[in-house]
This record gives C-alpha cells, sequence and structure tokens, in this order.
C-alpha cells in the first residue's frame, strides 16, 4: 500500500507544469507541535535535518514543510550509476540539465513522504553550477534565479504558515553557495516580517563544528549566544535499542539515486547541530531549546517478546 501511494504521489507530482508548484505529500490533522519551514536550495539538502523533521512530525505532532529553490540539474555530474537506473547518460551536461529536474523532484518526494513532511513548495530555479560564492545568484544583475519571485514565494510562505521556527544550512564560508544564499533569503524575508510574528531561524550542518558567530559580510546571518541544540540520530529504540534514527536518515538518502556522493553519507553525521540566527525574534533560543528538549524524549514504546520470537538471555 505504501509502495501504491508513493507511486501515485510521484505520477501526480511530475505531471505538474514548471514553474512553481505546491505539492501535498503528507496530510496533517490536528497540529499539536511545532510548525517548522525548511528553507533549502536543492533537493536532498533535507538530508542535513532529516531525523529533527521525521522526529518532529511522527512524535510532536508538529508539521514540516519544505521551500525548494532549484531543480536541482546540477547534479549531473555524480549521476554515474544512476545512469543504468535511468537509461539516461546523465553525466552529459545537455542530458542531465534537461532530464534531472523531474528526475530529481521524483526522489526529493519520496524522501519526503519518509519524513513525514507536509507540503512542498518548488520554486524551479536553475542550479546552475557548483561555487562557494552566494553573490553568484543573490547579486543584483546575478540572472540565475529570479530573485523577486523567490523572495515573493519566501514571504508568502512565512505570511501563511504562522511557523514557529524555519530551518536552513548554516551558512559558512565552506559550503556551496546556493545553500547560503537560501538561507541568507529565509533570513532577509524573517527580518521583513513584523517583530511579533517572526519564526525563530536554525541554521543547520552535520559537522562537528562547536561554535558559529556569523557568515563574514553578511551581518544578517549572526548567531545568538548560546550553545548549538543537537539532535542525536543515535538515540536508541526498537528491540534491545538496536535502532536509531539513522535508518530514517538512510531512507531519505537512498531515495536519491541519482546523486551518486550523498549516498556515501549513509550512517554518518551522528548529530544535527543547529545554531539560532540572531532576528530580534522574542525568545527565539529559549524556545528552541524547549523543542529539542521535547525531541530528545522516547518515541516508541518498549515491546516485550516471549519465546515465541526466539528471545532469550543470549538472543539478539
Amino acid at each position: 500500500m505504501r509502495s501504491l501511494f508513493i507511486a501515485c504521489l510521484l505520477a501526480t507530482a511530475c505531471a505538474t507544469p514548471p514553474g512553481s508548484a505546491r505539492v501535498n505529500v503528507t496530510e496533517v490533522h490536528d497540529i499539536e507541535g511545532p510548525r517548522v519551514l525548511c528553507v533549502v536550495a536543492h533537493p536532498d539538502d533535507e538530508t542535513v535535518f532529516a531525523g529533527t523533521l521525521f522526529k518532529t512530525a511522527t512524535h510532536l505532532g508538529g508539521v514540516c514543510d519544505i521551500l525548494l529553490i532549484t531543480n536541482g540539474e546540477g547534479g549531473f555530474k555524480y549521476s554515474t550509476l544512476a545512469e543504468r537506473i535511468y537509461g539516461l547518460e546523465l553525466t552529459e551536461e545537455a542530458i542531465g540539465r534537461a532530464h534531472l529536474p523531474r528526475i530529481r523532484r521524483e526522489e526529493f518526494l519520496e524522501g519526503c513522504v519518509y519524513l513525514g513532511v507536509r507540503d512542498v513548495l518548488f520554486l524551479n530555479q536553475q542550479d546552475h553550477r557548483y561555487s562557494q560564492d552566494p553573490e553568484e545568484v543573490l547579486a543584483h544583475d546575478a540572472g540565475v534565479w529570479n530573485l523577486v519571485e523567490v523572495e515573493l514565494a519566501i514571504d508568502r510562505a512565512l505570511r501563511e504558515g504562522g511557523y514557529d521556527f524555519v530551518l536552513g544550512h548554516l551558512p559558512t564560508p565552506a559550503t556551496h553557495g546556493h545553500h547560503q544564499a537560501a538561507t541568507l533569503l529565509a533570513l532577509r524575508a524573517v527580518n521583513r516580517m513584523d517583530l511579533n510574528a517572526r519564526p525563530a531561524v536554525l541554521g543547520a550542518t552535520t559537522n562537528a563544528l562547536l561554535k558559529f558567530t556569523e557568515l563574514p559580510g553578511y551581518p544578517e546571518a549572526s548567531a545568538l549566544e548560546g550553545p548549538a541544540l543537537v539532535f542525536d540520530r543515535t538515540q536508541p529504540f526498537g528491540h534491545r535499542d538496536k535502532l536509531d534514527y539513522r535508518v530514517v536518515v538512510n531512507w531519505v538518502i537512498a531515495a536519491h539515486k541519482s546523486q551518486g556522493t550523498m549516498q556515501l553519507a549513509m550512517s554518518r553525521g551522528e548529530r544535527e547541530r543547529f545554531f539560532v540566527f540572531d532576528t530580534q525574534t522574542p525568545n527565539a533560543h529559549a524556545n528552541a531549546a524547549v523543542w529539542f528538549d521535547e525531541l530528545t524524549q522516547p518515541q516508541f514504546p518498549k515491546k516485550v517478546y516471549g519465546p515465541s520470537a526466539g528471545t532469550n538471555a543470549s538472543s539478539n
């Protein structure tokens, strides 16, 4: 039944014409937990906070939406193994750029099903190339992204979503310029909001980074004082605590089959670290700390099995 649901979802989503489009992935009723919006550049960027999204949606009763800026066409360089799966020479730039927007959309939506994401807003801007310079897309004369369209889309999402938190990639100088740009655009949008309506904005990384102060040259990307907030993917659960949240993160990674280097991230990055930005949002760090404390609480009840399950003192 699950595979049929995914197939129907993807068929509907991929029939959507190019341009901005919203796709409902998971029906959510009676929201009890945090309302979260992720603003990311590429399909597969959601993996950096996959554990946080999954547990927020499935345990806390929250709602998680994703605004995806680009179409992912720039990922053709690492599609070698996916060529056999999709029957296309995706590592040829022209072929990859022509077909990867559809393919990566399918892969992304499959992963969103596993995470319990509610809605995805596709902006379908060009994923032009790898660079560590955010100005390649943010400069007024860059001409890569339609910045007016992107800014209006983020503004509208924030206005209509009533979000408590906005997540993006932590913008460090060594990260992809698109990642930096997506987070900067989210921060600028939040700073345009009325002060009392602003959600807290958090930047995420799976690197063992213990301190983040700011992105040089971009004062809007300054962090509040206080420790990083951490989601531990190794929180154990299940029979004899043999499982942890790396399992579901791996499911999401596996969905992105066109991105070979992404697959190498399987079971790596045991902790998702978040730094809270200074957007003058009232009680931003304190509210985020409460959320992350709730994410440490046990999700699954312990079950006891008898001899029919093959459990005894020496069995695993």
